[in-house]
């Protein structure tokens, strides 16, 4: 090796392997080096200055074209896409054998490939970020461009504010929001860029890529990477290094997260500020410390940024190829599942003689789970959340038959379906409909809360419960109402508690108003409405499942509301809290969201 820095000697560091083990019989003994300083230079004369690696002596002598083929893709992952004239470079050539590599696609040009880039900074001074949605030519599909406005804030991940959550003595002490001075301690800015694919066959040819080639640079390339000074700290990114952890978050939301096949990603640290991160002596990554958690928390909570942000126009995409006759996802409904693998079995006298009395057995018992689903205003949320689990079940089992599976691992399979249907049906017993005052229900739900209102140090009023507004009597089962109530309630609770932190307003205290209303003619209304942020999406997403924008949650408490109120005959209503003052007199302290219960009353 000969190196030399600007300005000084030229060195040359000459090391045999052999020779380096022979010179001494342990590590610790003083392995033998030899270092030169030459006066004059000789691979870098004049003002030159850099480092040269000559390595001879391999004992492989022959490489197959696809040795040679990883080797380019291996060495052009050493650079950072975050190439300036003045960076780090990486180039192979190879002498005789060029047209071995010469089709091997460049990173930039696979780059171009992508359908998202996201790019973005979190320093001292803030988050910074811009968003590119750059769609294949599908009927529907617009290009979108986002970027913040001025330095922000970045949320915290779902998985660190949950950790937060469960540590904390009072609401203030689980931080929604990152704070850079002091979660950027020992690491300095953090700069990064991802490239996103969409991996479905028909995206990548509508975007102009050989699918095999940029599915085969994918699976050697993707992951999240990370740079320092313009140099990659291995191993992550490396096809099996996982290490934020995405592929296991995304099983239960594959189509609102991304996994690790999915993106090219770079995460850039400034090596004179981040000396938090020391790298370990095999020099495999970072020291698993508390300056790395928190690196790898503040990695996550920018990736789960870009996820919020990709979402609609991931749906944009599926609606389009849905629009153009394609068939996205596992959009196949649970009856059809059950068809096709009745289907199976029929085309096999043996294979039917064995299973089908099981197969069977499985249609009825999911007839009967959907029937107390229905009675209990529970469909949609098993639908959404159960169903798709049987779904998914029947479907591997049909896979299985369809590939030859013996009839002993089917019926094992369909075994642990009637398990899965049996365990479903227990939870499912629910309680009759019973005539209820709302005003004991709703002091119900206040005092099952009164713990998590001194926790987040939310303000109450219930003018109900003291007799300034009317009570009025329901009939319906008193648990799935309440739990209704119970879900408003707790959105309620985050929202006012969001605005708190984000504002840093101490004269903005979390507040909570639940009024009610009667009329002869439109029954009665029980409203929530709250001093938090307002509705973050529209109204007709709100009340669908697996939508939202709060960290850590589900998005199904809205849409089982709904689902409640629909079954018992009322519906459910989401308004601003001006928009709610036409109809119930409501403080202009509470400016945040409002949400409406309509029950057929009996006065």
């Amino acid at each position: 090796m000969v190196t030399r820095s600007e300005g000084a000697p030229e060195i040359l560091v000459e090391l045999g392997w052999k020779d380096l083990i022979d010179s001494s019989d342990y590590v610790d003994g003083g392995l033998q080096v030899q270092v030169t300083e030459r006066a004059d230079a000789i691979d870098f004369p004049g003002d030159q200055h850099g480092t040269l690696i000559e390595i001879s002596g391999l004992t492989r002598k022959e490489w197959a074209r696809k040795d040679l083929r990883d080797l380019k893709r291996l060495v052009v992952s050493l650079e950072s896409p975050f190439q300036t004239n003045d960076s780090f470079r990486v180039t192979l050539e190879i002498p005789g054998r060029e047209k071995d590599i010469d089709d091997v696609p460049d990173l930039k040009e696979l780059l171009r490939r992508s359908i998202w880039v996201y790019e973005f900074e979190l320093s001292e001074d803030g988050f910074t970020w811009k968003y590119d949605f750059t769609p294949p030519k599908l009927k529907g599909l617009k290009a979108r461009e986002e970027s913040s406005p001025s330095p922000g804030l970045l949320e915290w991940s779902d998985e660190a504010y949950r950790e937060a959550k469960g540590k904390a003595k009072t609401a203030n002490d689980a931080p929604i929001f990152i704070d850079p001075q002091t979660a950027l301690t020992g690491i300095g800015a953090i700069k990064g860029r991802l490239h996103v694919f969409y991996r479905r066959d028909e995206i990548m040819r509508l975007m102009g890529s050989d699918i095999r080639q940029t599915k085969q640079w994918l699976k050697d390339q993707a992951g999240v990477r990370v740079f320092r000074d313009g140099i990659r700290v291995y191993n992550y990114g490396e096809p099996e290094d996982d290490w934020l952890g995405l592929n296991a978050r995304r099983i239960n939301k594959p189509a609102e997260r991304i996994g690790t096949s999915q993106l090219v990603a770079a995460f850039e640290l400034d090596l004179s500020n981040s000396s938090g991160l020391q790298e370990k002596t095999n020099r495999e990554g970072f020291n698993e410390d508390e300056a790395f958690s928190r690196f790898r928390q503040i990695s996550l909570s920018v990736i789960q940024h870009f996820e919020k942000l990709h979402e609609p126009d991931r749906k944009a995409i599926d609606t389009a190829l849905r629009d153009d006759g394609t068939q996205v996802g596992s959009t196949i409904k649970l009856q059809e599942a059950i068809d096709g693998l009745k289907g199976v079995c029929d085309k096999d006298k043996e294979l039917s003689k064995t299973l089908t009395p099981y197969v069977k057995a499985i249609e009825k018992e999911v007839e009967q789970v959907r029937t107390v689903m229905l009675n209990a205003g529970m469909a949609g949320m098993g639908l959404a959340l159960v169903f798709h689990e049987i779904d998914r079940s029947i479907r591997t089992l049909t896979s299985l038959a369809e590939k030859g599976a013996s009839p002993e691992r089917l019926r094992s399979g369909l075994g642990d379906l009637r398990k899965m249907l049996d365990s479903i049906s227990v939870l499912l017993r629910q309680g009759k409909a019973r005539k209820l005052s709302m005003r004991e229900l709703v002091k119900q739900a206040i005092e099952l809360n009164e713990v998590r209102f001194e926790f987040h140090g939310v303000i109450v009023s219930a003018p109900i419960v003291t007799g300034e507004s009317p009570d009025f009597f329901v009939t319906a089962p008193q648990h799935l109402v309440l739990s209704a109530l119970n879900n408003i309630i707790d959105n309620a609770i985050y929202w006012t508690g969001y605005r708190h932190q984000r504002d840093k307003d101490p004269e903005h205290k979390p507040a909570l108003l639940i009024k009610s209303a009667w009329s002869e003619d439109e029954g009665g209304a029980i409203v929530v409405v709250d001093n938090g942020t307002g509705f973050s999406v529209s109204v007709a997403d709100a009340v669908q499942p697996f939508v939202t924008k709060r960290v850590g949650g589900m998005g199904l408490g809205l849409y089982y509301c709904q689902l409640v109120m629909d079954n018992i005959g009322g519906s459910l209503q989401l308004l601003s809290a001006g928009d709610a003052r036409d109809f119930v007199d409501i403080p202009t302290a509470f400016d945040g969201a409002a949400v409406v219960m309509h029950f057929k009353g009996e006065g």
